[in-house]
């Protein structure tokens, strides 16, 4: 897939990146000092966003967030350098939380419906670093504490010396098709009458073809052929990076793990074609954001 090509939320970041292996906290304090650059906050995750778009401060406003705020270097773009700052320690509710006088903290998964593309990605990485920063600040070699670098995105263990990067969990999501129908299914936590393509983690030692192909039989007793990759999509939510498959059923007999999957159903490609045209139906599909959707327009536009 070529640069540009992915119809996916979250991706593509218009940010060119620093290289997190290579020192770099000489060169962040000089970007930090540069007047031009740039800032993001977040609380909780959440980006600040005013008069619908999301709010990059300039780096002065570094001053009125607490010294012990989170800060990271996220990349930089025509010559501009993009910070992110956490201000969850700042406040107990988003409202209180600083500059929020002039906007809100915006739950991302709404904002994703209103806010463009690339300022998503780059929103994306920083609740990503952010929260890899707060679950791993001990060293998973001999657990003493680590020191962040000022990208962000790396550790080093003073102790001990090891390196840890944020993590990334690697999730196969599949629609499967058969005979002009493709299977959607509901997990427990999903809401009556939302139904997506079914997925599930990559385990250790398999390809993501062999764990989409497992899931689905796993999950509906649906056996896979011809599974087709058709793309990726980073799912800041919190650390995991989807890859979506298309992949052809050899029956449309199903066996479900109601532990795993409460309702599936093999949905026409005319009745989401119907839906996605505005319809209404018994069911609904994903957010156009995620990537089942993006699965579900794909194959049904074919």
């Amino acid at each position: 897939m070529n640069p540009g090509d992915n119809p996916n939320w979250f991706a593509e970041s218009p940010l060119s990146r620093l290289n997190v292996e290579v020192d770099q906290d000489e060169a962040v304090r000089s970007l930090l000092a540069a007047p031009n650059s740039l800032l993001l906050p977040l609380w909780r995750g959440d980006p600040l966003v005013v008069s619908g778009e999301a709010a990059f401060l300039s780096i002065a406003a570094r001053s009125e967030f607490p010294n012990t705020s989170p800060l990271i270097a996220l990349g930089a773009r025509d010559g501009v350098a993009y910070f992110a700052v956490d201000v969850s320690d700042a406040s107990e509710s988003p409202e209180a939380a600083p500059f929020a006088d002039i906007g809100e903290y915006m739950n991302l998964r709404a904002a994703a419906s209103v806010l463009p593309r690339g300022d998503l990605a780059i929103i994306g990485q920083a609740r990503w670093l952010f929260e890899w920063r707060r679950k791993h600040r001990f060293c998973a070699n001999c657990g003493a504490p680590v020191d962040f670098s000022m990208s962000g995105a790396k550790s080093v263990c003073g102790s001990c010396g090891a390196e840890h990067f944020p993590r990334v969990s690697p999730v196969a999501i599949v629609l499967a098709v058969h005979g002009g129908a493709c299977l959607m299914g509901r997990s427990p936590h999903f809401p009556p009458g939302f139904l997506s393509a079914l997925a599930g983690f990559v385990e250790a030692g398999e390809t993501p073809e062999e764990a989409a192909a497992r899931e689905l039989f796993e999950e509906a007793g649906v056996i896979l052929t011809n599974v087709r990759y058709q793309f990726s999509q980073p799912w800041p939510f919190p650390n995991s990076l989807m890859m979506g498959f298309i992949a052809d059923a050899a029956s449309r007999d199903l066996r479900l793990d109601e532990r795993e999957i409460v309702e599936a159903r093999w949905i026409a490609k005319e009745d989401i074609r119907a839906i996605i045209g505005g319809e209404e139906k018994d069911f609904f599909l994903p957010p156009t954001f995620t990537i089942a959707r993006q699965l579900l327009e794909r194959w049904s536009g074919d």
